[in-house]
């Protein structure tokens, strides 16, 4: 698997503070706690894309099973209507 090396600047201090104290807490370098907080973030992302997903192939499921209106009927009904 291909690595990639990121820089981040500017980034809040007190955003570096608390993972400084979380991998400190981990016994773990604070590039690892960073790291790992942003595969977490991005999982957990990826996981609820999945599930919406999911979810509306679940529905277009129950749309298919009912029966299509005829579309020429609707719109010579339509037609019909005007005169």
């Amino acid at each position: 698997m291909a690595m990639a090396e990121v820089k981040i600047r500017k980034l809040d201090d007190g955003v570096v503070r608390a993972l400084r104290t979380r991998a400190r807490a981990r016994g773990v370098s604070l590039e690892e706690e960073a790291r790992s907080t942003l595969g977490e973030s991005v999982a957990r992302r990826l996981e609820a894309f999945a599930r919406s997903a999911a979810a509306c192939r679940a529905g277009s499921r129950k749309a298919r099973r009912r029966r299509a209106s005829d579309s020429a009927a609707l719109i010579r009904k339509d037609r019909d209507a005007w005169g």
